[in-house]
C-alpha cells in the first residue's frame, strides 16, 4: 500500500515536472509578425525562433492556407515554415500548433486584409524634390524616450559620435516646415532598432541607423512602429511622399539573429574575407580577379556590421519579405537601398522584381556610389550588359553629377575644368536607360556639406541650387542646406550630421522660423533668409512645371565658364543661364536662336526681371538666370 502511494506521488511529480517544462518552452519570435492576403506571391516564410523548436511538427487548419514545407537548420532554435496563402484565404487568425517530444505549443498568427488607398505606395519621380533628414539629428520633440532602460546608449550632446535624441515626433511636428519649403518627398535615414554598444574613441556610434539589431522594429528612442506609420500618413495627407532607407548588405553585430545564427553561412566569414575594399567596379569589371570580387561582395563593411549572405535561400526569403512587410505595413512610397552594389547582384535584381510585382507604382533608388557614368548606368534597369544582367532598379544615385557640381563650381574655365564639368557629365546620359530617374544632389549624410564644398560662397550656393532644381533628374536636398548649414570645422561624419538649430528644447536659435533664420544669418554673416527664400521659390515654382519634370533638355557647350541650357516641351520653354565665373560676362544671345527664335523675351522666375532674348546679355559674377520664355 505504502509502495503504491509512493509510486503515485512520484508519478504526480514527474507529470508536474513535464507540465512545467511544457509551460516554460515558448516561441520567442515569429517573423514576419503578421501578413496579408491578396499578394501576387502566395508563398510565405515564417521564421520561428524558440528553444529547440527546430524538430517540431507543425499543424493547423485554416481555409485557403496550406503547409508547403518546413525547414530545420543546424541550429535547433530555428524552424522555417513555408505557407501557401491561396486566393481563397480570408483575413483572420491561423492557430499554428508546434509539437515536439510530446510538448505542444500553439501560436496565433494574424492574416490581415491589404489596405487600399490612393495615397499609399505612390512612388517618386522627377516631379518631386526630396528632403533627406537624419532622424537623430533633426528634432527632439519627446525627451522622455531619448534614453530607454535596457538599451545600450543614451544621449550625450557633447560627444560628436553619440546620439542626440531626435525622434519621429520631431519630424511630425515639422512636416509643415518641410512642405512650406517646397519639398514633396521625405527620405529618412534608417529608423530600425540599432541597439549597439558604442566606442566613441574609435568613432563607433550608431545614431545613424545603419547597424540594425531588429529588422521589424522601429528604434524605441525614435518612437514606435505606430509612430512611424502615423508620420507617413500625415505626410501623405499633406501631399508629401515618404522614402524609407533600407540595408540588405549588413546588420549590426548585436542583431538578435547574429548572436544566435540559424546557419553557419548566415553571414560571410570576416576571418576569411576581411573588410571590404569599397571597389564596387569589380562587380561589372570583365577583368576582375576572384579575390578582389570577394573582398567587395563577401567582406564586411566595417567591424561592427556583419556581411549578410543573400545566397542563403532562407535569408534571401527573409529579407525580401521584410521589405514587402514594411511597404504594406507602413504605406511608404519608395525605398532608398543603402550600399546597393555590395550584396550579390542577382539577389538584388530578384528583390527589386518581387517588390515591383506587388507594387508596380512604387520606386526604388539604389545607392550606387560609382566613380563614373558607365559604372553608374550599369545599375539602372535594362542596361545592355553583355552578360544579360538586369538590375530591375529604376533609379540610381548620380554621384558623377555630384562630383561635377562640387568640383566645377570651384574651378576656373578650362577645356575640362569649371562649369563645363556639368556639360560633360550630361553628354553621357545616352548610357542611362532613363536619366530623368537619377537622384541628383550636391551633398548628403555621407558627403561634405555643400556649404563647405564651395568654401561658404553664397553665389556658388545659388548656382548649385539653380542647377539642381532645373536639370534632369530627381533633386534631393539635405536637411540644413536651406539654412546654409556647414560642418563647423568638423570634417568627420558627425560634422556632416549636426543637429538642426531649433530642433531641441533650449536651443538659442530656432531656424524653423523666419526670425530664427534671420538671427542665424546675422550671427554667421550670411544671407540665410535670402538663400532660404531662393530655394523655396524655386521648389514651389518647379512643382507645377512639367517642362522641368519631363521636358527635353538641350544644352550648349559652355564658353568662358557660362553654361546655357533649355528645358522644353510642346507647351513652354525655360532657358537657364549659369555664370560660373567670379567676374561679369557678356553673353551673345544670337548663339541660341535655334531655341529662342519663337520668343522675344524671358522672365526670371525668381526676380521677375524681363530679359530681351536677341541682344547681348550682361551677367553679374556667378549669376544664375532661370527664364520662362514668352
Amino acid at each position: 500500500m505504502i509502495a503504491r502511494f509512493v509510486l503515485t506521488i512520484l508519478l504526480v511529480l514527474v507529470l508536474s515536472a513535464v507540465g512545467c517544462a511544457q509551460q516554460q518552452q515558448v516561441i520567442e519570435r515569429v517573423e514576419p509578425p503578421h501578413w496579408w492576403t491578396g499578394f501576387q506571391e502566395t508563398e510565405l516564410q515564417l521564421l520561428v525562433y524558440g528553444e529547440n523548436i527546430g524538430d517540431s511538427r507543425v499543424r493547423f487548419d485554416y481555409p485557403g492556407v496550406e503547409l508547403r514545407r518546413k525547414v530545420s537548420t543546424e541550429n535547433p532554435n530555428y524552424l522555417f515554415v513555408y505557407l501557401e496563402i491561396t486566393e481563397e484565404a480570408q483575413p483572420g487568425t491561423i492557430t499554428l500548433s508546434f509539437r515536439n517530444d510530446g510538448n505542444t505549443i500553439t501560436y496565433d498568427y494574424e492574416l490581415k486584409a491589404r489596405e487600399g488607398s490612393e495615397n499609399r505606395h505612390q512612388g517618386f519621380d522627377s516631379s518631386d524634390v526630396i528632403y533627406l533628414l537624419m532622424p537623430d539629428r533633426f528634432a527632439n520633440a519627446d525627451p522622455s524616450i531619448s534614453e530607454i532602460d535596457g538599451m545600450l546608449e543614451g544621449v550625450d550632446m557633447d560627444e560628436p559620435y553619440a546620439r542626440k535624441g531626435g525622434d519621429i515626433q520631431g519630424i511630425i511636428d515639422n512636416l509643415g516646415y518641410i512642405r512650406d519649403l517646397g519639398m514633396t518627398a521625405v527620405w529618412l535615414n534608417p529608423i530600425l532598432e540599432n541597439d549597439m554598444p558604442y566606442e566613441y574613441e574609435i568613432g563607433a556610434g550608431f545614431y545613424h541607423g545603419y547597424a540594425a539589431t531588429d529588422m521589424y522594429r522601429v528604434d524605441r528612442r525614435f518612437g514606435s512602429n505606430d509612430d512611424f506609420n502615423r508620420m507617413i500618413k500625415k505626410s501623405q495627407d499633406m501631399g508629401m511622399k515618404v522614402i524609407m532607407d533600407m540595408i540588405h548588405n549588413h546588420v549590426g553585430t548585436h542583431h538578435w539573429f547574429v548572436k544566435d545564427m540559424p546557419t553557419s553561412d548566415w553571414v560571410h566569414s570576416q576571418e576569411k574575407y576581411g573588410n571590404t575594399n569599397f571597389r564596387t567596379s569589380t562587380i561589372m569589371d570583365p577583368y576582375s580577379s576572384e579575390a578582389d570580387y570577394n573582398t567587395t561582395v563577401r567582406a564586411w563593411f566595417v567591424d561592427e556590421m556583419p556581411d549578410l549572405n543573400q545566397r542563403n535561400p532562407l535569408l534571401a526569403d527573409y529579407l525580401i519579405q521584410n521589405t514587402i512587410w514594411w511597404i504594406e505595413e507602413s504605406g511608404i512610397d519608395g525605398i532608398r537601398m543603402d550600399t546597393h552594389p555590395y550584396p550579390y547582384k542577382d539577389y538584388m535584381a530578384e528583390w527589386a522584381r518581387r517588390v515591383f510585382e506587388e507594387y508596380p507604382d512604387f520606386n526604388i533608388v539604389g545607392e550606387v556610389w560609382m566613380p563614373d557614368v558607365p559604372t553608374t548606368a550599369w545599375w539602372q534597369y535594362d542596361f545592355p550588359d553583355p552578360g544579360g544582367y538586369n538590375s530591375n532598379l529604376p533609379s540610381v544615385t548620380d554621384f558623377p553629377l555630384y562630383s561635377a557640381i562640387t568640383r566645377g563650381l570651384n574651378e576656373g574655365a578650362g577645356w575640362d575644368t569649371g562649369i563645363i564639368r556639368l556639360y560633360y557629365v550630361l553628354t553621357q546620359d545616352f548610357l542611362y536607360t532613363d536619366p530623368y530617374l537619377n537622384v541628383i544632389f550636391f551633398d548628403n549624410h555621407d558627403l561634405t556639406r555643400f556649404m563647405d564644398s564651395i568654401n561658404g560662397n553664397p553665389d556658388k550656393f545659388r548656382l548649385g541650387i539653380a542647377f539642381l532644381l532645373t536639370t534632369r533628374g530627381i533633386p534631393q536636398i539635405y536637411y540644413g542646406t536651406e539654412i546654409m548649414m556647414d560642418q563647423q570645422g568638423d570634417f568627420t561624419d558627425p560634422g556632416k550630421r549636426i543637429p538642426f538649430p531649433g530642433g531641441w528644447p533650449g536651443d538659442e536659435i530656432n531656424a524653423f522660423t523666419p526670425e530664427g533664420r534671420a538671427e542665424l544669418g546675422e550671427k554667421r554673416g550670411l544671407p540665410i533668409p535670402e538663400v532660404f527664400d531662393y530655394l523655396k521659390t524655386l521648389s514651389h515654382w518647379r512643382a507645377d512645371k512639367p517642362v522641368i519634370h519631363t521636358g527635353k533638355l538641350r544644352h550648349f557647350i559652355p564658353e568662358e565658364n557660362v553654361y546655357v541650357y533649355f528645358r522644353y516641351n510642346d507647351d513652354e520653354t525655360v532657358m537657364v543661364i549659369l555664370n560660373g565665373e567670379g567676374s561679369p560676362r557678356s553673353l551673345n544671345m544670337e548663339r541660341f536662336t535655334e531655341m529662342t527664335s519663337a520668343y522675344s523675351e524671358g522672365v526670371d522666375v525668381t526676380t521677375g526681371r524681363v530679359v530681351p532674348l536677341h541682344e547681348r546679355l550682361s551677367l553679374e559674377s556667378r549669376e544664375a538666370l532661370i527664364l520662362e520664355l514668352r
